[in-house]
């Protein structure tokens, strides 16, 4: 554990493959030999990586200029249960990968997802001189013809159809989800010899493959591998026939674990209709007994520290959210109420500091729980999802105005420190503190932090309960701070005695608040057709001010109160109705040098170097990457050295198409920014940038 915190502490996104693999390159019998042996207990991922992973990439150059050597099967890979119900396919301990030769100097360059405990980009850059045999990273000595030649011989290699192998396609009710049933008959046994799937499908879109399902009865094996249809991704869109019958037939290719021979090999199945799923077949399923194989899994010793390490990332993500610009002005009122209670008794600090932290958690377990209904339905999420919401930003806007009026003095309101701003008095009532949770928690989601995105990547891809423990480390690290002084009260000495200076305090608070209005009023226009309803927007908050300054400076009347607040909450329910209705998304890119991001747009753009910035209006580290990276002179000018092409995708409102498409790199929140080759290679450079970083990107 302490080794993958010490990586993670000394790297960034890139590292090098020589520190957990020996990579080789051979030429051998007109073939040049990719080798991979991984250190213990890591492995790399195969073709379809699985519920998890990025697969293998190999790339071969000539004099610089990129070269495409035939390649021929990769070895038999194992799959593996991983922590959360992971399922991925992959490879560990020594595998060789085979292409033909080509005469001359030939360099490669291998990219890998390499995982332990952690998972790491890997890179390797190797080269053969022309006559030259065998070049390593470690070692000195080639691997022997015997061992390549096995290795060679036992690939998967083409198959036909297994006699009394039978398929069929079927569709889900209501939905674009397909299911493959095969089944393979006069078997004496259902063993499978490999860890591996029966049928383990190669990536073709649009077909999405899911886990299998297997089971046996009388001498039968009957399998079932519900499939995705992902075609309306597709550019141009394709839609699931109506009839059943595809527009044209695809040959899906599967690897193929035969409980007859012993190997595993490549079949085709020829796909051209499907029918419609019935009640009976789903029953005759639900009766067949389960196939009892278990799968190989990556070491439970390994599992539980890869969980302990995730947690200990999810709390120190929380634990520096604190220091994140979204929850600075929360957590500076919870500091103004402990300044004011330093005094008070050890229980009551620790009471009002409790309070606070069920204020963080709980909020915490709610998110959790809409995100795991929101799993349920099928929506895809990311991180800040709320601020995507027109109707929540108000209703936050609305409170965060009307605590800094209280700062100001216009009237007294409990605040999250506990007491009556304006006065000495202390309140006993706690659901201040409390609420300060709730806001701060709320406020911190749209910030990312160190850790925090590799804690909330395996938690939003992990099972329903890793999510709601996950959510619970990272609430508990952002509520740290105030649990120490609660429980060692000496530790609030390095403030200041409660006193005048507190007054101006309250002031700078209020103004700390008002700023964090102005970046929600920003996020707000860029969500909604702002002109159309700009005037209500600011109508509404003056209205709000002068109900307060009302009720504080001009009358004390209860009834003439009751009409001036009457007001602006009647217009703040109308305004929001009124979001309910479809709105334009004004979006960010308004530059004519950024091309708003689209799938299609970056393949029009093969050949040439791409650079994408994911932001979202609502994303504070998008804002200030962005000042100190893409808006100056030296991203300018490395603009104009290598001819990039600047695309920018704004996730500020609900995009599936921006989802999708971080999620296949692990990705649950922005900033993420990528840079694509001129071969089409997308590369993935993390949420923190610089133009060094990026350079060296471009010169792949």
């Amino acid at each position: 554990m302490l080794k993958a915190i010490f990586l993670i502490l000394l790297t960034t996104s890139l590292w090098a493959a020589d520190d957990h693999a020996t990579v080789s390159l051979q030429r051998f019998q007109n073939k040049i030999i990719v080798t991979v042996d991984h250190d213990a207990g890591w492995h790399t991922y195969w073709k379809n990586p699985g519920d998890s992973g990025l697969a293998s990439i190999f790339k071969f150059f000539q004099n610089k200029k990129p070269i495409v050597l035939k390649a021929y099967e990769w070895p038999v890979p194992t799959k593996h249960i991983e922590t959360g119900d992971i399922l991925t396919i992959g490879y560990s301990g020594r595998q060789h990968f085979f292409f033909d030769d080509m005469a001359g100097e030939v360099d490669a360059h291998i990219s890998v997802l390499i995982c332990k405990d952690i998972c790491i980009p890997g890179e390797a850059d190797l080269k053969l001189k022309a006559g030259e045999e065998f070049n390593s990273n470690r070692t000195a000595k080639p691997y022997s013809g015997e061992e390549l030649k096995a290795s060679f011989e036992n690939r998967p290699q083409d198959q036909n159809l297994a006699k009394g192998f039978e398929y069929y396609l079927t569709r889900k009710k209501d939905s674009n989800v397909l299911t493959l049933h095969y089944t393979l008959k006069d078997l004496n046994t259902a063993k499978l010899p490999h860890e591996l799937n029966f049928l383990t499908g190669f990536p073709h879109a649009p077909f999405g493959y899911k886990r299998e399902k297997l089971y046996f009865k009388d001498g039968t094996l009957y399998g079932q591998t519900d499939i995705e249809w992902d075609g309306e991704y597709q550019d141009p869109p394709v839609a699931l026939a109506a009839n059943g019958t595809f527009p044209r037939a695809y040959d899906l290719r599967f690897l193929y674990n035969a409980p007859t021979n012993g190997r595993v090999s490549v079949v085709t199945l020829k796909i051209k209709n499907f029918s419609n799923s019935s009640p009976a077949l789903d029953d005759f399923y639900k009766q067949l007994p389960p196939h009892t194989d278990k799968l190989a899994a990556v070491g439970s010793v390994q599992a539980g520290s890869s969980l302990l390490e995730y947690l200990f990332f999810a709390f120190i993500g929380g634990l520096i959210l604190n220091l994140m610009p979204c929850v600075l002005p929360v957590i500076s009122l919870k500091l103004f109420g402990l300044i004011k209670h330093k005094n008070t008794p050890r229980k009551k600090l620790l009471s009002h500091n409790l309070a606070y932290t069920a204020g963080v958690i709980s909020t915490f377990m709610v998110l959790a729980s809409v995100i795991v209904g929101l799993k349920f339905t099928g929506e895809e999420i990311g991180w800040g999802f709320q601020l995507q919401s027109p109707t929540f930003i108000l209703i936050m806007m609305m409170i965060l105005f009307i605590l800094s009026l209280n700062l100001f003095g216009l009237f007294e309101f409990i605040t999250p420190g506990g007491s009556k701003l304006g006065s000495a008095q202390v309140n006993n009532n706690f659901s201040g503190d409390f609420f300060s949770g709730v806001l701060t928690t709320i406020l911190s989601t749209p910030c990312s932090a160190p850790f925090l995105g590799t804690a909330l990547t395996f938690a939003l891809t992990s099972t329903n309960s890793t999510i709601f423990v996950m959510f619970f480390f990272i609430g508990l690290g952002l509520a740290f701070p105030f649990i120490l002084t609660a429980l060692f009260p000496q530790s609030l000495v390095i403030f200041p005695r409660p006193g005048a200076w507190m007054e101006k305090l309250k002031y700078f608070l209020g103004f700390s608040l008002l700023s964090t209005v102005v970046w929600l009023y920003d996020v707000f226009s860029n969500l909604v057709d702002y002109p159309s309803i700009s005037w209500q927007l600011n109508l509404l908050f003056a209205l709000f001010f002068f109900a307060f300054f009302f009720a504080a400076k001009v009358s004390q009347k209860r009834s003439w109160q009751f009409i001036f607040f009457a007001i602006p909450l009647v217009m703040s329910v109308l305004l929001i109705q009124h979001l309910k209705s479809p709105l334009a998304v004004s979006s960010e890119v308004s530059s004519s040098e950024w091309i708003p991001w689209s799938e299609s747009k970056l393949a029009d753009e093969k050949g040439k170097l791409v650079f994408v910035d994911f932001t979202a209006a609502w994303c504070l580290t998008c804002k200030v990457n962005k000042k100190l990276v893409l808006e100056t002179d030296s991203f300018e000018s490395l603009k104009h050295k290598y001819n990039l092409v600047t695309m920018r995708a704004d996730w500020t409102k609900r995009d599936d198409n921006i989802t999708q498409f971080l999620k296949r790199f692990k990705i649950v929140g922005v900033p993420a920014y990528f840079v694509q080759s001129s071969n089409g290679e997308i590369h993935s450079l993390g949420e923190t940038i610089t133009v060094a970083k990026i350079e060296e990107y471009l010169k792949r």
